[in-house]
């Protein structure tokens, strides 16, 4: 995982590009300057507007994988407006240089483009996937609002043709899917009639690797947590790790709490959260017991208060918008600055358990730990009521904030999936124990004293 992150970040700094703060009174939330400190104008306008609709962290996560793109164009002369054919002609050559793709011809597909990773590529398949989202993120935006003259680039015009066609034949095409009066939801449409110029190929289907882990595995991730809760040297990481474990949500959930998605959540052991896919909107409610809450106040009344910026010991005296979590500086605690200190307290961690083996995990993975735990007791709450169990699975899905049915499936599939390779192993050791008469292990001869022959 590391070394992916670490391949990551050198492919967002290929560009040469740098992102500044604005200058005081400056409309644009961040400057992105070139090595003389131009501004790159087609992406400080399209963060600008791109931000103004969805405050999240979507934004930024594009704005990383635009640079090299950005980069690219400047770096051989080419201009980011020009007709789609001429763009499409410098987006291969920027996939297969840049990128290390295999891009080529989709068989499966008319007038689209089959593109795929290898092994010298600095991007995993899924960060290909948002790199290519945000390239048309970034022309979609400029055409709405008119500096880009033609069709997105990043899309077929001959499939958005017939898309719109089909369009004009959906009854009441042009309500909202909650009225439901629509013949056909936006998401059938898409999914019926893709428009992206670039296909990837479709993989593994993703599976939540720690849930196959055995139980001894689980248990040392759990104690790998218990050693870092302890040894925190800041009481911040310390309820972090807590939320993290106790809740399941996101890392990026936790990490942006506000005071008011605390306060404004109607009732102790609660918190609204910037759900994924919520524009940056706090819709999303957490759970979390009262000795997790009363961490989380002790926080914001002892060490919050001493790097507050006006000193605020009461939650009271706090704005809506100001965050739980705070750096030693004042400022809004970032991913980055918690990975340093999960660094710091997981290796330690490893070695004063004395572990035989060492467990490679990070915060995402006590989601999947949390996933598994809750969906194992709810399923023995059901006792085999199949009714009962679908209702509660279903109400987990929903305290998860997953908005398809599909992540829940995905779960069950895995652990029907380790609950097999169990019984298996089980029954196997158990015929190997009633049988008393295994083989015993066959040693190798010496090397001198084997024959071969000359095949």
């Amino acid at each position: 995982m590391r070394a992916k992150g670490r391949k990551l970040g050198r492919f967002v700094s290929l560009g040469g590009l740098k992102k500044l703060p604005p200058p005081p009174g400056s409309q644009y939330p961040l400057l992105i300057v070139d090595s003389t400190g131009s501004p790159v104008f087609f992406l400080c306008e399209w963060y600008r507007r791109r931000k103004a609709v969805d405050p999240g962290r979507t934004p930024d996560t594009y704005l990383d994988m635009a640079l090299p793109w950005a980069g690219f164009l400047l770096r051989h002369g080419y201009a980011w407006n020009v007709e789609p054919d001429q763009l499409l002609t410098y987006l291969v050559e920027f996939l297969r240089g840049d990128v290390g793709c295999l891009v080529g011809p989709d068989h499966h597909r008319e007038d689209s483009l089959f593109v795929q990773t290898t092994g010298t590529s600095p991007l995993s398949k899924s960060s290909l996937g948002v790199l290519l989202a945000a390239l048309t993120s970034v022309y979609d935006t400029l055409i709405g609002a008119g500096y880009y003259a033609y069709h997105n680039p990043m899309r077929s015009e001959r499939r958005i043709l017939l898309k719109q066609e089909h369009m004009r034949q959906v009854k009441n095409a042009g309500a909202p899917d909650h009225a439901g009066i629509r013949s056909e939801t936006r998401s059938e449409t898409n999914r019926a009639f893709p428009t992206n110029q670039f296909r990837q190929r479709r993989g593994k289907v993703w599976l939540p690797q720690v849930v196959l882990e055995p139980d001894a595995v689980q248990k040392r991730m759990h104690e790998t947590i218990d050693f870092m809760v302890q040894h925190a040297l800041f009481q911040r990481d310390q309820v972090i790790l807590l939320l993290i474990r106790q809740t399941g949500a996101r890392l990026s959930e936790v990490i942006e709490m506000t005071v008011g998605g605390y306060r404004n959540a109607g009732g102790t052991g609660r918190a609204l959260v910037k759900n994924k896919g919520s524009h940056g909107y706090e819709e999303k409610t957490i759970h979390f017991t009262q000795s997790v809450d009363r961490h989380l106040l002790n926080y914001i009344q002892t060490e919050r208060a001493k790097y507050d910026p006006y000193g605020r010991k009461r939650l009271g005296e706090l704005d809506d918008s100001d965050p739980l979590f705070l750096t030693r500086t004042g400022k809004p605690y970032s991913r980055t600055a918690f990975y340093y200190h999960w660094n710091r307290l997981f290796f330690p961690a490893q070695q004063q358990l004395q572990q035989q083996e060492q467990v490679e995990f990070t915060p995402h993975d006590l989601r999947h730990l949390r996933v598994t735990r809750a969906v194992t007791q709810l399923r023995k709450e059901a006792n085999g009521d199949a009714a009962i169990e679908a209702e509660l699975l279903e109400g987990f899905q929903q305290l998860m904030g997953w908005r398809s049915p599909e992540t829940m499936k995905t779960y069950l599939k895995t652990m029907n999936q380790r609950k097999a390779i169990e019984t298996v192993l089980a029954d196997e050791e158990a015929m190997e124990q009633s049988d008393g008469n295994l083989p015993e292990p066959i040693l190798a001869k010496p090397l001198q004293e084997q024959r071969y022959f000359a095949w």
